[in-house]
């Protein structure tokens, strides 16, 4: 069996904040994964969450489902998530969903 390929790494902005960033394919495997690292890292920071895309090479609806469960995560604190550098097609993955209405995305 092979597993999809994920990444999940923590950058320090130039105001102190950290902004995660994704790279590989977030489908239903890679999702369940990662999902806890995000939801830790949401909990511990409270706020806004803000994840880059620009290494992702595929997202499906599952990738879809964990942004908006990320933003109701947020949400409760008070913040939002910002997901930035999303790639076009996953760009055109969250629009027909509906994420974007949802989820603050800039492209790529």
């Amino acid at each position: 069996m092979t597993t999809t390929p994920i990444s999940l790494t923590a950058q320090v902005q130039d105001n102190g904040s950290t902004a995660w960033a994704l790279a590989g394919e977030l489908d239903l495997d890679t999702a369940m994964r990662i999902e806890p690292q995000l939801m830790s890292a949401t909990s511990r920071r409270g706020g806004d969450v803000v994840v880059d895309l620009a290494g992702l090479t595929f997202c499906d609806t599952a990738g879809a489902e964990l942004f908006l469960r990320l933003q109701r995560r947020c949400a409760t604190d008070g913040g939002r998530l910002s997901l930035r550098r999303v790639p076009h097609r996953t760009g055109r993955v969250l629009r027909v969903l509906g994420v974007d209405r949802v989820v603050r995305c800039t492209s790529a």
